[in-house]
C-alpha cells in the first residue's frame, strides 16, 4: 500500500504541474515577484461564476476553431518530371 502524500507534497506537486504546463510559477506574484501561498480552493460552480462575473471574465468570447484547409496554392512545392519518384525508387521489404 502506498503512503498518502502530505498536504505540503500535494501543494508542491500541484505548483510543479501548473508551472510545467503554463510555464509560470503559480506561487510567485506576477506584480511584485513575492511568494504566494494557497489559502483556499473554490469548487462550487455558482461561487466561481459569481467571482468571474464580478471580474468581467465570465462572458469572454472563445476563439473560433480554425477551419481545416490546405496550404495556400502559392506555397505548394513545384515538381517537374526529374524531381518526382520513379519506379526504381520503390523499396520492397523482403520479409
Amino acid at each position: 500500500m502506498e503512503p498518502e502524500l502530505s498536504t505540503r507534497a500535494c501543494r508542491k506537486s500541484w505548483a510543479r504541474l501548473i508551472q510545467k504546463i503554463y510555464e509560470v510559477d503559480p506561487l510567485v506574484c506576477p506584480k511584485c515577484s513575492g511568494t504566494m501561498k494557497v489559502i483556499a480552493f473554490i469548487e462550487r460552480p455558482d461561487v466561481i461564476k459569481k467571482i468571474l462575473k464580478h471580474l468581467g471574465l465570465w462572458y469572454v468570447k472563445r476563439k473560433p476553431q480554425p477551419l481545416a484547409h490546405g496550404p495556400p496554392a502559392n506555397q505548394l512545392p513545384l515538381y517537374d518530371d526529374s524531381s518526382g519518384p520513379s519506379a526504381d525508387d520503390i523499396i520492397v521489404d523482403p520479409q
